[in-house]
């Protein structure tokens, strides 16, 4: 259920005895909310090598990363770290309401050395806060990240209310897909063409602020 550069790298129902060759560190990712009005919904934190990404700007979503976009079900990626390209998987428990944050815990080792981040803008049809890919520091550091806002391209913006999970909708679990856009892209934001008060629920990047510190 992640995507090694053009095909899933991931095999569900194989285990996997795979160790690293080098020590875990201990991770500590700060994720604040940088939006007026826009819950992030409970984001996923992947420590991971450079054969996968969560995606590639320019190609389609893959399928576990449109579940995350469209409603914030990040569960398509809790077998992630069967894959001997993944270190780790931790979803956070909560949500991240606009001005606030959450620390979330997560190993990773120079075999792993890379960070991915991210959480549904909820009140968007297929909108999602991202750090990709982005290398780690091993030293004990705080280092500070924007997360743009990325549109999955698996819905149609149609900022309609019976296809959007978060307030003040409340409808998860309802795609709009015709006229989707096919591929992932910087997203455009809130034009308040239907349901949705752009004065509102409009934002300009980054959608959030990841800082990220080696504590062990």
């Amino acid at each position: 259920m992640f995507k090694s550069t053009n095909i899933i790298a991931v095999i569900i129902g194989v285990s996997s005895l795979y160790a690293s060759f080098s020590q875990a560190e201990t991770f500590a990712v700060t994720i604040s909310n940088a939006t007026a009005a826009q819950v992030i919904t409970p984001p996923v934190v992947i420590t991971h090598n450079a054969n996968v990404s969560l995606f590639k700007l320019g190609q389609a979503a893959p399928d576990y990363l449109v579940p995350l976009a469209e409603g914030g079900d990040s569960s398509a990626l809790a077998g992630a770290e069967s894959s001997t390209n993944v270190q780790a998987v931790v979803m956070a428990e909560g949500a991240v309401l606009p001005g606030h944050s959450l620390t979330i815990n997560i190993e990773a080792s120079t075999e792993f050395p890379l960070i991915t981040i991210a959480g549904m803008l909820a009140t968007s049809n297929d909108a999602f806060m991202s750090v990709h890919d982005q290398p780690l520091d091993f030293n004990f550091v705080s280092n500070n990240y924007n997360a743009n806002v990325y549109d999955a391209g698996s819905e149609f913006n149609s900022e309609d209310c019976q296809f959007i999970p978060g307030p003040p909708c409340g409808n998860g679990g309802v795609r709009d897909t015709d006229n989707a856009e096919g591929f992932v892209h910087v997203h455009r934001g809130i034009y308040g063409i239907s349901s949705l008060a752009a004065k509102t629920y409009n934002w300009q990047n980054p959608g959030a602020v990841v800082t990220i510190k080696r504590i062990q």
